[in-house]
């Protein structure tokens, strides 16, 4: 999962609008924006970093548990005021007690305030390319285990084939069930091979466009 390391660098944060833009990091998501392009709108209409992190926060849990938030509200004096409990003498004040925090089975993304857009576009790429990395060490793994079976079945193969008795048969018999096998194998590594060309232009598209919105930041 990608994290959010921040947006402002070690400046001070804006105050922001108030609210938490949740259903406007849906509604760009929807189009088609990417987690940078998002931010960048945001931040050019009006939010602050922590209000653009909780947007994303919530939108994420939306997405992962389909159960939105209850919306985040600033309280107003009149709500602290009601919340403000009356004072009571100290022998009937109870003693405070530590609130349980659950546990969380989720990892959502976390803010880091003292990294900026570069560096939080750099390790979006690093991420990507380990997810493509993982994936290459994976194909290896097969490939090098298909080696392995072929290995072996030539090496029965030579051995059945210095036989000329009745092992004839039961060679010939092998060969053809082998070709099948083969055959199966052969259609695997191709649509494995197909799937891989297919992901890296997506994957060289998204480094691209990254490094021109890096560029964009940089100019303003």
């Amino acid at each position: 999962m990608i994290k959010f390391l921040g947006l402002g660098g070690k400046k001070e944060e804006k105050v922001g609008k108030g609210f938490i833009p949740t259903d406007r990091v849906k509604e760009l998501s929807e189009k088609g924006f990417s987690e940078p392009e998002i931010i960048d709108v945001l931040r050019k209409e009006g939010f602050s970093a922590d209000e653009i992190d909780r947007a994303l926060t919530q939108a994420l849990k939306i997405g992962v548990t389909g159960e939105p938030e209850a919306p985040t509200k600033l309280p107003t004096i009149e709500d602290l005021q009601a919340s403000t409990p009356e004072e009571k003498p100290r022998d009937e004040m109870p003693t405070p007690q530590v609130p349980e925090v659950p546990e969380r089975s989720l990892q959502y993304p976390e803010y880091y305030p003292g990294y900026g857009t570069e560096e939080m576009v750099e390790a979006i790429v690093r991420e990507r390319m380990g997810e493509m990395e993982q994936t290459l060490s994976e194909f290896r793994a097969k490939y090098a285990e298909l080696e392995r079976k072929i290995a072996n079945l030539h090496h029965q193969l030579s051995i059945l084939s210095k036989s000329k008795s009745e092992f004839e048969q039961l060679l010939i018999s092998k060969l053809d069930a082998q070709k099948d096998t083969l055959d199966d194998v052969n259609a695997r590594l191709s649509s494995l091979e197909k799937a891989f060309k297919e992901a890296l232009p997506a994957l060289i598209e998204s480094v691209r466009s990254l490094s021109d919105l890096v560029q964009r930041f940089k100019k303003e």
